[in-house]
This record gives C-alpha cells, sequence and structure tokens, in this order.
C-alpha cells in the first residue's frame, strides 16, 4: 500500500450489499459504492472506514478511522462520524487525534476535524481540547481553534488558538492566552495576547505586552496573586523558573512590600531574587523610601538590596537623600551601607555630610561617614 499519491483503505461491513469485505481506489478511481437519486451529488457511504495517506517514499503521512464515513465525489470530501487517527511527520508518529465529526479534503492534503476536539502531542505529552482542528501535513501545521485549552506536566494554557510545528517543537498560541505552571509549592500564570512555546527548550516567550503572576498555592482559583509583573515582552524558563521582562518593566511584591521599574530584569523564583543590569527604581511605600541604582539585585529570602552605579536614595518622612557609587540596604532594619563619593543631606536638623564610607539608619537619622576625607556642612 505505499504509493505516492493519496490513497483511501476503506475497511468496512456491508450487509446484504454483496460487495467484499475490504475495498481500495485512489484518487482517480471510479468510485464503488451507493449513489444518491438522479440529480443529486453521487456520495459514497461506509461503514468501519480506514483513511490512509502516503508520501513519495513510502512512509505514512497521516492514518484516520470512522465508523460511519460519507465520500462526496462532486466535493471531493469525505465526512467521518467521531474519527480517531494518527498524524506523522517523515515517517514518525507525532499527534493522536478524535473529533465529534471530521473532514477528509481533496488529496488528502489537509483535514478537518470538529466539536469535542482532542489532540495528544506525545513527544512532550501536551494534550489540547478545542472546538475546531485543522491539519496541513505539506506544512507540518496543525491548528486547534476555539476555546483551546491544553495541559501539560508543567504547564496548563487556555486560547483561542494554537498553532503547532512537530519537527521545530514549537506551539503558538494566539488570543487571550493564559499559560499556568504546575510547579509546587507557587503558581505562576503568564498573560498576553501572543506567545510561542519552545517546547525543547522549555521556553514560553511573548514578543507583546504581558503580566505575570506568583501564587502562593498549586490553583490560582485558590488565592489572590501575592506577586506581580509586567513588561512590553517576557520570557518564562520552565525549565529554571526564570522569569525576563524587557521595556517598561514592573514587579510588584508583597513581601517585602516593594514596587521595583526598570527596561530589564530577572525574576528568578527559586533562587527569590531579582536582578537587573539596566537603571533600576525600587520603591518601598511604608519606609517611604526611593532608591535608584544602574544596576541591582534584591534578596528576597534575606529583604537585602544592593545596587551600583549612580546610586541615590530619597525619604520622605523624615526627609532625607544620600547619593554614593555602591550601597546595601536592609529592608527589615532599614540600615544601609555605602562606599564610594557617598553624599548624605537632611532637612531637620539641616546638615549635609560626604566622605567614602557611610553606615546607618535613615530612620532615625543616625549617620555615621568614616574614611579619608569627611566634611560636615551644618546650617545654623
Amino acid at each position: 500500500m505505499k504509493n505516492s499519491g493519496f490513497f483511501l483503505l476503506f475497511l468496512y461491513a456491508l450487509l446484504g450489499l454483496g460487495l467484499p469485505s475490504c475495498s481500495f481506489f485512489k484518487k482517480g478511481d471510479t468510485p464503488v459504492g451507493t449513489e444518491g437519486e438522479e440529480g443529486q451529488d453521487q456520495a459514497l457511504t461506509f461503514n468501519d472506514v480506514t483513511l490512509e495517506q502516503a508520501n513519495a517514499e513510502g512512509e505514512i503521512v497521516w492514518k484516520v478511522r470512522s465508523p460511519s464515513a460519507r465520500y462526496n465525489d462532486e466535493q471531493k470530501i469525505t465526512y467521518l462520524e467521531t474519527p480517531t487517527g494518527e498524524l506523522f511527520q517523515e515517517g514518525q508518529l507525532v499527534y493522536k487525534i478524535q473529533s465529534k465529526t471530521g473532514q477528509v479534503h481533496g488529496d488528502g492534503s489537509k483535514i478537518v476535524l470538529q466539536d469535542q476536539i482532542v489532540a495528544t502531542e506525545l513527544q512532550n505529552q501536551a494534550v489540547l481540547r478545542a472546538q475546531e482542528l485543522e491539519w496541513l501535513p505539506g506544512q507540518d501545521l496543525l491548528i486547534v481553534r476555539n476555546n483551546v485549552s491544553g495541559t501539560h506536566p508543567d504547564l496548563q494554557i487556555t486560547a483561542n488558538e494554537a498553532r503547532l510545528k512537530s519537527q521545530a517543537q514549537r506551539m503558538e498560541l494566539l488570543g487571550n492566552v493564559v499559560a499556568t505552571t504546575q510547579k509546587n509549592p507557587a503558581a505562576l500564570q503568564m498573560r498576553s495576547e501572543a506567545v510561542v512555546w519552545q517546547m525543547e527548550t522549555d521556553q514560553i516567550i511573548s514578543d507583546r505586552p504581558v503580566q505575570i503572576d506568583r501564587y502562593l498555592c498549586e490553583n490560582p482559583q485558590n488565592c489572590p496573586a501575592s506577586d506581580k509583573a509586567v513588561g512590553d515582552r517576557g520570557e518564562l524558563n520552565l525549565e529554571t523558573n526564570v522569569v525576563t521582562l524587557e521595556q517598561q518593566v514592573q514587579i510588584t511584591l508583597s513581601k517585602p512590600p516593594l514596587t521595583i521599574n526598570s527596561d530589564l530584569m530577572r525574576w528568578n523564583i527559586d533562587a527569590q531574587n531579582v536582578t537587573s543590569e539596566r537603571r533600576v527604581t525600587i520603591v518601598h511605600p511604608k519606609q517611604t523610601l526611593t532608591l535608584m541604582g544602574d544596576r541591582g539585585t534584591l534578596e528576597l529570602a534575606s529583604s537585602i538590596i544592593s545596587l551600583v552605579g549612580n546610586v541615590s536614595g530619597v525619604r520622605d518622612r523624615p526627609s532625607s537623600e544620600f547619593k554614593a557609587d555602591r550601597m546595601t540596604w536592609v529592608i527589615p532594619t532599614e540600615e544601609f551601607q555605602a562606599e564610594g563619593n557617598v553624599f548624605y543631606r537632611q532637612a531637620n536638623p539641616p546638615f549635609t555630610v560626604t566622605g567614602p564610607k557611610a553606615v546607618g539608619k535613615l530612620q532615625n537619622q543616625s549617620i555615621v561617614v568614616t574614611g579619608g576625607d569627611v566634611v560636615t556642612d551644618v546650617v545654623p
């Protein structure tokens, strides 16, 4: 049954028709079976049917089975009831499919399924459910549309449409995309209008505005988001559990209560840190504190902020500001250490001090500047 063209292999039981239990015909053969009334489209109806297609090398391209099928010769379409099947690429089984109804078009270059679609991507064990499926074997393209939902050992997804390329191990998700990780004990949920899931490298990438929420429970429906991150584009690495966001990035944390802004940030969920290699601004509303630096790191477990390059800080109550080349801020105790061109100024009582190093607490205006030349200017 190896043939370079499209072929149909029908296995059926037609009781009382005197036909053989197995029949084979290629595209262009004269149909054998039952015709409609005069003036109606010619059609063949079969029970227990199997349809197959092979390529020029004799490799199977797809195989679909159905308990009932009707071939319309005028439309060149085979209509299927409750079909199940397998889809191949270069002779390798890549998908299993099933639905309530389906169609094989023309020479078999397109298969369309409708209603209660279940498509299983075998290499990564991703299962997609939707209301419509289209398989274009010549393009190595599987499309599922209309209320798409999917499960994977590490991920759950919903979208308006999913487009899969088996050889590239790539799934493109379009429209109202929500991807939720399944790692314990916390869950991450990524939202965007379009994302690409590179399944081989475990990366979910979006070149559109993206939001990522972190939940302190396995199911986001059971608890509110504890932390939120947004950016003009982003990436979630499922293996390392690292979020990377670019352009107009903002991360809002609940513990410690901070808002962080930059044009590039990496949020390592497992290591519990946020890093930025670009200008970063950190706001602590409860401490009425704003910190800035050319790059920085926040260690979430210890609640320590480290900033490097053109560091500055402003506190509203009590009013004070400082500058330095490098600074470390301990959030729980509000203690800081600063090095390099330290400048400190407060409003009440008014004075300024400069020097190489400084330690202290802005909360009670207790500052000690040491090393080299220290200059203090007290305003009467």
